[in-house]
């Protein structure tokens, strides 16, 4: 489509956004006539353009991570927009996605909160599985880990210990037998 097609759209997208009662109506209706007359969508009048950004994982967790958000995203596009590459040893693994600056930030700042917010629950998710499977001195005299948990996350390790497998070494030993 060249310039003059593509301008005369993008007024008639901001008349559609912007006009006043029938001015309104009348440009949304020729906008999305016009727009199906050149076969084109919403995407191809935005003028922000799509490059190709790096996102960096260290691990299967967070390159597996960065998909599930990208497929959140982009829905059924997103596989065409992703690459995968690694840089020196295999140490530092890269996924490209194709996509817009706006959204490149929205996926970074999601990328980033789920990522720490992994952290912190796996954290939690470890002191359960101890305590599930009872993995310390009972007699108290390590206290250097020892911190006090509030109500709420008690409760939550409580209800946390129910779905976690009851696999005790004692019982594998005699199921050996």
């Amino acid at each position: 489509m060249d310039d003059k097609k593509k301008q005369l759209l993008n007024k008639l997208k901001a008349l559609a956004e912007r006009g006043v009662g029938g001015e309104k109506e009348t440009a949304q209706r020729k906008l999305q006539e016009l727009m199906e007359k050149y076969e084109i969508d919403e995407n191809d009048l935005s003028d922000d353009k799509k490059e190709k950004y790096q996102f960096k994982y260290k691990n299967e967790f967070e390159k597996k991570l960065i998909k599930q958000i990208a497929y959140r995203t982009f829905k059924k596009e997103w596989s065409e927009r992703m690459y995968t590459y690694s840089r020196g040893r295999g140490k530092r693994s890269i996924m490209l996605i194709e996509c817009t600056k706006a959204e490149e930030i929205q996926l970074r700042i999601e990328y980033e909160f789920y990522k720490d917010l992994w952290k912190e629950e796996a954290e939690f998710l470890f002191n359960v599985f101890i305590q599930k499977h009872r993995i310390f001195d009972p007699e108290g005299s390590c206290k250097k880990d020892h911190y006090r948990m509030k109500e709420q996350d008690l409760k939550r390790m409580s209800m946390m210990e129910m779905l976690l497998q009851d696999k005790t070494m004692t019982k594998m030993l005699e199921a050996r037998e």
